[in-house]
């Protein structure tokens, strides 16, 4: 799953992302470069850019907790080498949530190696929002932010103006990039209320995925349906056998699974002298 993630952000930042771009790298990029390196195996840096006024920079995102020291130093003689031996500015962007990090560099009696490591979590999406390239707005769903329902509306009005196909990509971009966020559920649910500008059945992606939603919706409204029949069923035989059901039983029971309330039916069935304290007792005894 990190692959998928990696590969989106990879893909938005290649396409443009500019507003991103400057705020990590702190001037513009000129221009990408080769990020094809072969030796004895090939190497592929996520990121390298020539930035205005000169100067190398290098960007690898991170979604996990790997150790990525060693890969930076490989990197950084790979791509100065190519280059001439010109000094190069490298960054691991996180695409995650902030957590325990080590030093990001080497020590060792012969060496020092440090490069920089930001979270995207915590820069602030203005810049992203405001940029005329939709693929920074689609990156500012991982941006610092205190609403996400607003994040995803004001993304999606971003979205909106452009052109039937890419409005497409771009929203299914947004909803992979939005499972590091837990905002999966927002984002769908914001697409269907913006449905003419966002046509779901148009983009493979996309219509998989609310396929599969419907899906599941429906496997839910059957199971509660169940649930909501056996509570009935419950409810009326232990009425008929003459006992009282509690306010808390009687929520308990409606609020039950299916499984739940086979296990209590079969007991009430099989119960000889049926009592609130024995249907209290039938309610609280453990799942085998």
């Amino acid at each position: 799953m990190a692959n998928s993630y990696d590969a989106t952000v990879k893909e938005l930042v290649w396409a443009g992302a500019p507003a991103l771009l400057r705020m990590l790298a702190g001037a513009r990029v000129a221009g990408f470069l080769s990020a094809e390196f072969s030796s004895v195996r090939q190497r592929r840096p996520d990121m390298v850019a020539e930035l205005d006024g000169g100067g190398l920079f290098h960007m690898e995102f991170q979604v996990g907790r790997e150790d990525m020291a060693w890969r930076m130093l490989e990197y950084y003689a790979l791509i100065s080498r190519h280059h001439g031996g010109v000094p190069v500015t490298q960054l691991v962007l996180h695409l995650g949530e902030r957590g325990e990090d080590g030093p990001p560099g080497i020590r060792h009696p012969n060496l020092n190696f440090r490069y920089e490591v930001r979270y995207i979590a915590d820069l602030d999406a203005g810049p992203l929002l405001d940029s005329p390239a939709p693929e920074d707005a689609v990156l500012a769903i991982l941006c610092r932010c205190d609403d996400i329902r607003e994040r995803v509306r004001r993304i999606l009005a971003r979205l909106a103006p452009l052109p039937r196909r890419e409005r497409a990509d771009a929203a299914a971009k947004l909803l992979i990039l939005s499972q590091l966020r837990r905002a999966t559920p927002v984002v769908k649910e914001e697409l269907e209320t913006m449905a003419i500008q966002f046509n779901i059945k148009e983009h493979p992606y996309l219509s998989e995925i609310f396929a599969q939603g419907l899906a599941e919706g429906e496997a839910k409204g059957r199971e509660e349906g169940e649930a909501k029949g056996r509570a009935e069923a419950l409810l009326r035989l232990v009425e008929r056998r003459r006992v009282i059901v509690p306010e808390e039983a009687e929520r308990r029971i409606r609020a039950a699974t299916v499984a739940d309330l086979d296990r209590w039916l079969d007991a009430v069935l099989d119960a000889t002298d049926l009592t609130a304290d024995s249907l209290d007792a039938i309610l609280a005894a453990p799942r085998h």
